[in-house]
C-alpha cells in the first residue's frame, strides 16, 4: 500500500465516520403537536453541581432568571418547597403574571416540618394572587417518611390557618392504599408517571394508562378535584422494560400528556422544567433528566415538528472522525509500503471504530456528570479506554504488517481482564438492585465492540481460527496455549453475569408491591417475569455484550484443552 492509497483510505473511512453520527441523530419525526402554554411546571432550577443533599441552593438571582425564562412556555409552576431559596417564587411569578402551586416539603425531621409548614402559611397569606392552591407534603407516604396520622396532622394545620385550596401529592396507587387523607384534602395531587410504574408502560401506552388512571381515580374519590400533579418522561438513562428514555419518547409523551389533558379536561402539571442534576446520585441518570430544559438552560425538544436525538453531534463527529485518521495516519504513514491492502485497510477501519466508541463513550460519561468530581471521573473512564482503544490499534498495526513478529503487550493484557472483572460486578448488581441503576453498555463499548472488531480483523487479515484469533492469551503478542490461567473461570463468570443481567428485571418486577398484588398467583406471575427479562432490548443488548466478552476467554479455554 502506498501513501497515496493510504491517506485516500483514511479520509474516505473519516467521512463514514461522520456519515454514521448522522445516520444515528438524524431528526426522529414525532406526530403530535401541541402549540398552547402548560398550566404548569414543577420548579427546582438547581444547576450542575447544586444540590439539597449539600445543601447549596439556587441563589435569588438564578431562581429570577429561571422563573423569566418559563414565561409564555407555562401559565404556571410548583414548587415542592417553601424553603431553600423558593421563598422568592411567589413573588416573582405575581410580577410574571404567573400562578403558583406552592408546597411545604415534608421528611422525617419535625422541626424542619414545623418550618417548612409555617413558610407555606406566611407565603400563602402575602401573595394570594400567586398563591392559587398549595400542597402539603409530596410522596411522604411512599417514602414512608412520615405515619399518615401525622400527615394528616400537618394538612389540617394548612387548612386552619389558609384561605387556598389544600392538598398532599403522591403516586395514584398511594391515594388508594390511604383514602383517609382524600377526606383532609380539598382537591387531590396523583403523580401518573408510566415509566416508574410496577410494570412499566411503553411511552406508545401512555395516553390510554392516563386516562385510565384518572378515571379510576375520579371513581375512587368523586367530587373531588384532581390535579395531575407529576406527569413526564426521562430523556436518558437506563430503560425499564418497554419504557424506553430517549428525546424522542420524553418529546412524545409530553405532547400526548398536553392533547390528553385537553381533550378529557385533565388538570396537569408536568415535570418538570429544568433537569435535575443532583438526583443522579439517588436514582442514576434517568433520576437526573425529567426536564423539558436541561441542566445547561437549553431546551430539549419543541411540542412540534421532528425531534433531534443529539444536537451536538456534529462537533462529536467531526472529534471522532479526527482522532480515528490521527491515530490511522500515524502507524500506516510511517510503513505504508509493508501493509498489504487488506492490511492496511483493516488498521484504517480499527482506528475510526475506536475513536468513534471513545468519543461515544466519553460524550455519555460527561452527559451524566453531576459535579467537577464526577467530571474527572467520567474522563478517567474515558481516558482508560482511550488507552485501551488505541493499544488495539496499535496491536493491529504491529501485528498486521507483513512478516511481523508478535510483539507482547502486557498494558493491553492486563486491561482486557480489568474490564471482564468489571462487568460481572455491574451486572451482579444490576441483579441485586437495578431499579435506579444505570445499564452500563456506553461504559463498556471498547472493551467489547472494539475488542471483538480486532478479533475479527485477526481472523480475516492473519488467517486465523476463532480460538487463535480472540483468545485472550493470544490477543497481544502472546503465543501459549491456554496462555490466561482463569479462562474457564472467566467463562463460566461472565456467562452467569449475562444471565444474571436478565434475571434483573424479572427480579425488579418481581419485587413491585403492586405487581403482587395485581398478579398474586405464581401462574399470573411467570409468563409476565418472562417476558420482563426479554422486552427491555437495552439490557438484552448488555447481556449479549457479557457474552461477546466472555469470547477471548472461551478461545483461551479451549485452547488449552487442544
Amino acid at each position: 500500500m502506498n501513501r497515496i492509497l493510504a491517506l485516500v483510505i483514511v479520509a474516505m473511512l473519516a467521512g463514514l465516520q461522520v456519515a454514521g453520527w448522522w445516520w444515528f441523530n438524524r431528526p426522529v419525526p414525532v406526530e403530535l403537536s401541541f402549540a398552547e402554554p402548560f398550566p404548569s411546571v414543577s420548579f427546582a432550577p438547581f444547576r450542575r453541581g447544586q444540590s439539597p443533599l449539600t445543601q447549596d441552593y439556587p441563589p435569588p438571582e438564578q431562581v429570577a432568571e429561571d422563573l423569566r425564562s418559563l414565561a409564555g412556555v407555562t401559565r404556571g409552576v410548583r414548587t415542592y418547597t417553601s424553603l431553600e431559596g423558593m421563598e422568592v417564587v411567589p413573588k416573582l411569578a405575581e410580577e410574571l403574571g404567573m400562578e403558583v402551586i406552592h408546597s411545604a416539603w415534608l421528611g422525617e425531621k419535625p422541626s424542619v416540618n414545623r418550618r417548612e409548614v409555617e413558610a407555606l402559611i406566611a407565603a400563602a397569606n402575602t401573595y394570594p394572587n400567586s398563591i392559587k392552591r398549595v400542597i402539603v407534603g409530596n410522596e411522604v407516604l411512599l417514602r414512608q417518611d412520615l405515619p399518615v396520622d401525622e400527615l394528616i396532622s400537618h394538612i389540617r394545620t394548612v387548612k386552619s390557618r389558609v384561605s387556598q385550596p389544600v392538598s398532599y401529592a403522591d403516586v395514584w396507587a398511594f391515594w388508594l392504599k390511604y383514602p383517609q387523607v382524600a377526606k383532609e384534602v380539598d382537591f387531590i395531587t396523583i403523580h401518573i408517571l408510566p415509566y416508574w410504574e410496577d410494570e412499566p408502560i411503553g411511552v406508545e401506552g401512555s395516553a390510554k394508562h392516563i386516562v385510565d388512571i384518572y378515571r379510576r381515580m375520579a371513581e375512587a374519590f368523586p367530587g373531588k378535584p384532581i390535579l395531575i400533579g407529576e406527569a413526564g418522561w426521562p430523556t436518558r438513562g437506563r430503560s425499564r422494560g418497554p419504557a424506553v428514555a430517549n428525546m424522542e419518547n420524553g418529546a412524545r409523551f409530553i405532547r400526548t400528556l398536553a392533547q390528553v389533558s385537553k381533550e378529557n379536561g385533565f388538570d396537569y402539571n408536568v415535570v418538570e422544567a429544568f433537569d435535575q442534576p443532583w438526583k443522579a446520585r439517588m436514582e442514576g441518570t434517568v433520576g437526573a433528566n425529567w426536564g423539558v430544559v436541561d441542566s445547561n438552560r437549553r431546551v430539549k425538544f419543541a411540542m412540534s415538528g421532528p425531534v433531534e436525538p443529539s444536537p451536538f453531534w456534529p462537533r462529536h463527529a467531526a472529534g471522532a472522525a479526527a482522532l480515528g485518521t490521527v491515530i490511522g495516519l500515524a502507524f500506516l504513514l510511517r510503513g505504508s509500503s509493508r501493509y498489504r491492502f487488506g492490511a492496511g485497510l483493516a488498521v484504517a477501519i480499527l482506528a475510526q471504530v475506536l475513536a468513534g466508541l471513545v468519543v461515544w463513550q466519553g460524550v455519555n460519561a460527561q452527559a451524566i456528570a453531576f459535579d467537577l468530581t464526577d467530571e474527572v471521573w467520567a474522563w478517567v473512564r474515558t481516558g482508560l479506554q482511550a488507552v485501551l482503544g488505541f493499544l488495539l490499534v496499535r496491536a493491529a498495526a504491529l501485528s498486521f504488517v507483513e512478516g511481523a513478529a508478535p510483539v507482547a503487550d502486557r498494558w493491553a493484557e492486563r486491561l482486557v481482564p480489568f474490564y471482564a472483572i468489571a462487568a460481572i460486578i455491574a451486572s451482579t448488581l444490576l441483579l441485586i438492585h437495578g431499579r435506579y441503576r444505570d445499564i452500563p453498555n456506553l461504559e463498556f463499548l471498547v472493551p467489547c465492540l472494539g475488542v471483538t472488531a480486532y478479533g475479527l480483523a485477526r481472523m480475516l487479515v492473519l488467517r486465523l481460527d476463532w480460538r487463535n484469533a480472540f483468545a485472550v492469551g493470544r490477543l497481544f503478542g502472546g503465543t501459549s496455549d491456554g496462555g490466561f490461567g482463569p479462562a474457564r473461570a472467566m467463562t463460566i463468570g461472565l456467562g452467569l453475569a449475562a444471565l444474571a443481567s436478565l434475571l434483573s428485571e424479572a427480579v425488579a418486577l418481581a419485587r413491585g408491591d403492586d405487581f403482587v398484588v395485581s398478579h398474586p398467583t405464581f401462574a399470573d406471575q411467570i409468563p409476565l417475569l418472562l417476558r420482563g427479562m426479554w422486552i427491555n432490548q437495552e439490557m438484552v443488548t448488555w447481556a449479549a455484550m457479557v457474552l461477546l466478552m466472555a469470547l477471548p476467554y472461551l478461545a483461551d479455554w479451549r485452547l488449552s484443552r487442544k
